[in-house]
C-alpha cells in the first residue's frame, strides 16, 4: 500500500492543498525517510507508510500550511511551529514520525542536527 494524498489530508484535516501538492510532500517525506534510515530495510511497508504520511504532514506544517504553535487573543500574537530549530520535534506530525520510526534514526538525526554535528 502506498501513501496517498487522502491519507495525508486525513492527518491535516483542514487543508486546501491539491492532490499534486500533497503528493509532492509525500515524495519528499519518502526520500527523507529512505535517506535517513538507509532505505528503511527490514521495516514493513505499512510502518514505512505510517512514517511517510507523518513526514509529509510535517513538511506541509512547516511550509505551505504552517502549524500554529501558540496564539494570544489579547495581543493578536501567533507563533508558528517550525521556527524553533527543533526539526521534526517542532510539529506534532514530526513528533509522531519519530515515535513511529522503528529504526530510531529520525530521532538520532534530530539529535545530531541540534548538536551541530550535521
Amino acid at each position: 500500500m502506498a501513501v496517498a494524498p487522502d491519507g495525508v489530508r486525513r492527518i491535516l484535516r483542514d487543508t486546501e492543498l491539491s492532490d499534486a501538492e500533497l503528493q509532492a510532500s509525500i515524495d519528499a517525506g519518502r526520500r527523507m525517510f529512505e535517506q535517513r534510515t538507509s532505505g528503511g530495510q527490514g521495516i514493513t511497508q505499512l510502518r514505512k507508510d505510517d512514517v511517510v504520511e507523518r513526514l509529509a504532514a510535517h513538511l506541509i506544517a512547516v511550509g505551505a500550511e504552517r502549524q500554529i504553535d501558540s496564539a494570544s487573543e489579547s495581543g493578536g500574537n501567533v507563533s508558528f511551529a517550525g521556527e524553533t530549530g527543533e526539526g521534526l520535534r517542532s510539529t506534532s506530525h514530526g513528533q509522531a514520525a519519530i515515535a513511529l520510526d522503528p529504526t530510531d534514526r529520525l530521532e538520532t538525526e534530530h539529535i545530531i542536527i541540534n548538536n551541530g554535528e550535521h
